[in-house]
């Protein structure tokens, strides 16, 4: 028999600050931590291990496995086996190469199995505690299980084995024995929590789980909810009972005037801000928009988009859905052929439920504008007013490493991260956020905010996911600062363009201006204004459909002064 034997004295010698593992899909925080085991490439015509992490808190023992072969999902798909063994003992528990396996699970089929010395129990994720990301496919996955579990029952050490196909695949280590890991009692340092305090516009987005929001006996949950976060901007999934909860957020916070949007199947957007337009945006109505009017003179709306997509195993349905979303928005961006007008440079928040536990092709969708079916929605857009992607906002719980938006216990799948804030950083900055968990806040912050431990758990089955944020003015470039008090030419938006782009100026004073389009080699090429305007923002449009890929000047002259902007044409 072969042991390889990690050395917590060796290897793993003292955690500090940086070695505190989140379980929210990014990977930074495993940087530091030394890989336990490396596989060999292509030793396996399947899926084909690479490497092995290991690490723990005072909580959890964290494992990050990586694969050679193509992305799977962690909870489907698979036939993953992970062995441990909780005590090194291989006279106790299931015989498995060397291993006496207390804990044999499989990931595939979200179940496992507990070997104790009176016999063999079936286990469920929640026995474990068992936390994983991503959502979605990936060849990389980080993964949480209690220490405090019965199954692990605060182990000195473990031995651990992988196996890609039960008893018949790739294993991870080779060895006999497995990899044992010692456990360390160094303490990580804290997670410094994040206030409830509000620093800017609240948007709060909540799936609220069958209308539970005008359920008298979950309403009591929701109120102290809803009075701790003190929203400005609510936008609620799965609820369809439009009509009382205008009242009811009025009830629970009377200091604004709430105004009420309207129901597009179960979405619903409130807001202490005027509702100026509602639309539906896609054909099976999971995806609505309302325009609102917000206290900001120079930027004085902001498209909220509240969606609800497929859920669970309908990955073509969502891909569907994703693309003609992304179908409209770039109708509606480049051409103005949308539902409503949409005044240029709108700061725009995409929200809600999108269900995503399949193919990570949608989450690529919807932030980057990569439409999957070209032939029916046609070209990629990138969703930014600027030409660049929208950023997804990776939120963590206020009180633990964990970014999980649903948990269902009595459910085989783990808890995930269903719920999504998505926004426009070219106006948009954000200055907190955070994923609402009553559970795991300690009750001196419960008492302080008038919370209750199982509020969140109670109220619904998703958590609400809060962002403050403020929208920002129109950011001039160094070469214009200098006359922007007089005048100035925008960044041209999106940059690279498809086709058409949008040319903001601003003018202090009516002028008689100029606007040339020119190519790289200084040959003119357009003329898109020659002529006086009055004071105030204007935009003006370019259309390239008829010129040929390559890099543009955009030439503004007033008063024998001239700015510049470079654009890109990328049909």
């Amino acid at each position: 028999m072969i042991t390889c034997v990690i050395s917590l004295l060796l290897s793993f010698s003292f955690l500090t600050a940086s070695d505190a593992i989140g379980i929210d899909g990014l990977w930074s925080d495993w940087d530091s931590v030394p890989i336990a085991v490396i596989d060999q490439e292509n030793d396996y015509n399947g899926d084909d291990w690479a490497e092995l992490k290991i690490s723990n808190d005072g909580e959890f023992l964290f494992l990050k496995i990586v694969l050679h072969s193509e992305e799977t999902l962690l909870q489907n798909w698979n036939n993953f086996y992970l062995y441990i063994d909780a005590d090194v003992d291989s006279l106790t528990g299931d015989p498995f190469r060397g291993l006496g396996a207390e804990l044999k699970w499989h990931f595939g089929g979200r179940s496992g199995q507990y070997f104790e010395q009176d016999g063999v129990i079936n286990i469920y994720q929640n026995d474990l505690t068992l936390r994983q990301a991503p959502t979605v496919t990936s060849n990389q996955f980080e993964i949480a299980i209690a220490l405090d579990s019965f199954v692990l029952n605060n182990p000195d050490s473990v031995a651990i084995i992988f196996n890609s196909n039960y008893d018949n695949g790739d294993l991870m280590p080779n060895e006999w024995g497995g990899v044992i890991y010692y456990i360390d009692s160094t303490e990580v340092e804290e997670l410094e929590p994040i206030s409830l305090e509000k620093s800017g516009i609240r948007l709060v987005s909540y799936n609220t789980y069958n209308t539970g929001i005008v359920e008298s006996e979950r309403q009591p949950y929701f109120q102290r909810i809803f009075q701790a976060l003190d929203p400005d901007i609510i936008a609620l999934q799965e609820h369809s009972e439009w009509d009382e909860i205008g009242d009811i957020i009025s009830s629970w916070l009377p200091n604004n005037t709430w105004y009420q949007g309207y129901t597009f199947r179960d979405l619903v957007i409130v807001s202490k801000y005027p509702i100026l337009e509602e639309a539906n945006l896609i054909s099976s109505e999971r995806s609505m928009c309302s325009l609102l009017e917000v206290d900001n003179p120079n930027q004085p709306y902001l498209l909220i988009i509240n969606s609800h997509f497929s859920c669970c195993d309908n990955d073509d349905d969502r891909q569907e859905q994703v693309d003609e979303l992304v179908q409209v928005l770039r109708q509606w961006i480049l051409y103005g052929d949308g539902p409503f007008d949409l005044p240029d440079n709108t700061p725009i928040f995409h929200v809600g439920d999108f269900n995503f536990v399949g193919y990570k092709q949608q989450i690529s969708t919807v932030t980057n504008g990569d439409i999957y079916d070209e032939s029916s929605y046609g070209n990629d857009f990138p969703l930014d007013w600027d030409g660049s992607s929208v950023t997804d906002l990776f939120s963590i719980h206020t009180h633990k490493r964990m970014a999980y938006t649903w948990r269902k216990d009595e459910s085989s799948y783990n808890p995930g991260k269903l719920d999504y804030i998505i926004y426009t950083d070219s106006n948009i900055s954000i200055s907190k956020h955070f994923v609402l968990n009553t559970l795991s806040m300690p009750d001196s912050v419960l008492i302080e905010w008038e919370l209750e431990s199982d509020d969140t758990n109670e109220a619904s089955d998703h958590l609400p996911r809060v962002a403050d944020f403020a929208t920002n003015d129109l950011v001039l470039t160094e070469e214009i600062s200098t006359t922007a008090n007089r005048f100035a030419l925008h960044r041209p938006y999106p940059n690279p363009f498809n086709a058409r782009v949008a040319i903001p100026i601003y003018l202090e004073r009516n002028k008689h201006i100029q606007l040339h389009i020119y190519d790289i080699n200084g040959r003119f090429v357009s003329v898109l204004a020659d002529d006086i305007f009055m004071s105030g923002k204007k935009v003006f449009y370019w259309d390239g459909n008829s010129y040929a890929n390559g890099i543009y000047f955009v030439q503004l002259l007033i008063d024998k002064e001239v700015q510049m902007q470079k654009i890109i044409l990328l049909k």
